[in-house]
């Protein structure tokens, strides 16, 4: 089996951080030998408790400081092939490649500019898009085709189904109450429009129909502070529970009705898929890769960005309509295991490996 090296600038929750960690531990049961060079983080300590070598490396400090150090890695090592997932990485890598000649992928987990791939990115052997939407982007502003594949992020499909507790016990845990329409979100909270918090306070706030409704909220953030203020002005603090940053979210997830990411971007939506994956149907603004992990009316509801009349009108109808709701939390589920399982995911990034590596 090959050593990969996987680098990332830092391993606290988060899209490209779990999807690091997702890809280490999968190849490592497939028999690879993985090594992580990151800034550190939780996820990092985790990787290193089940076995993963892992490296301290000051990426955003200096670049070429940081590729002084994944050289030592790669010669000792004896690393086959580096894959890195941000910018910053892929300028390290781009700088091992042009001394030792070591091979590198690059997960371009958001849009990267063409300025980006210039400095550096265009050494990548391959680019790994992780949806259509990014690609396309991507081509558009002038970067290879060749370089750029499509490969959907995955979800570690078994850790998400049959989980013992019931949504009442989730509840309870919780201490939400047993009945009402529970609307969840899950992200960094940067500010009250970047992923929709604004929008969904907006709801709970304004519309009579949803004044029995309650909102979770999971993430942390600049914009944490904002959101408290926001929430105590509208009289909102009995009904919307902010319960932090959170590693396992599973059991949050049962406990909810729906997953709502009224974002103004998404790449792909891991929040979605995550709600999907426990039986959620989901309710986004169509932006980004969204369209291409929510089926309209089929999982989810997709609404037009910023309609939050709308966005009103579908949750509404997910509380009015809980078998139709639960049928399309189940239509959702099946997609998730067939369509964005983690295994499909590393099966795509091995066969990845394998191209450039022949």
């Amino acid at each position: 089996m090959k050593n990969v090296l996987l680098i990332v600038p830092r391993m606290n929750i988060g899209g490209a951080e779990t999807y690091t960690a997702l890809v280490a531990r999968t190849l490592a049961q497939k028999g690879y030998q993985v090594f992580l060079a990151s800034g550190g983080g939780k996820l990092a300590d985790e990787l290193a408790k089940q076995g993963i070598k892992t490296f301290l490396l000051p990426i955003r400090l200096n670049y070429r400081f940081a590729a002084f150090f994944v050289k030592k890695i790669v010669k000792k090592y004896k690393i086959d092939i580096i894959h890195a997932n941000s910018a910053a990485a892929g300028f390290v890598a781009a700088l091992v490649r042009k001394e030792l000649g070591t091979p590198f992928i690059y997960t371009a987990h958001g849009i990267f500019s063409k300025k980006e791939y210039d400095r550096g990115l265009f050494l990548s052997d391959k680019i790994i898009c992780v949806s259509n939407y990014v690609r396309e982007k991507a081509i558009k502003d002038g970067c290879n085709p060749e370089q750029m594949i499509t490969c959907y992020n995955g979800i570690d499909v078994e850790s998400f189904e049959n989980l013992e507790l019931t949504k009442k016990q989730a509840r309870d845990q919780l201490q939400l109450p047993p009945d009402a329409f529970i609307i969840g979100i899950i992200s960094r909270i940067k500010n009250l429009k970047h992923k929709g918090h604004g929008a969904l306070l907006n709801i709970l706030a304004k519309k009579a129909e949803a004044k029995e409704w309650h909102l979770v909220v999971v993430g942390k953030g600049k914009g944490l502070l904002v959101l408290n203020w926001a929430i105590k002005k509208a009289g909102l603090s009995k009904r919307v529970h902010c319960l932090g940053h959170l590693t396992n979210v599973k059991n949050v997830l049962v406990a909810l009705d729906t997953v709502a990411v009224p974002s103004r971007f998404e790449t792909f939506g891991l929040a979605l898929a995550e709600g999907m994956a426990v039986g959620k149907p989901v309710v986004a603004y169509q932006v980004g890769g969204v369209p291409e992990l929510v089926s309209d009316g089929k999982n989810g509801f997709l609404v037009e960005i910023y309609d939050e009349e709308n966005l009103f009108n579908k949750l509404k109808f997910l509380a009015d309509n809980p078998e139709q709701a639960q049928e399309m939390g189940l239509n959702g589920q099946r997609d998730i295991r067939e369509k964005f399982s983690s295994a499909m995911m590393v099966k795509n990034i091995v066969e990845i490996y394998d191209e450039v590596l022949k």
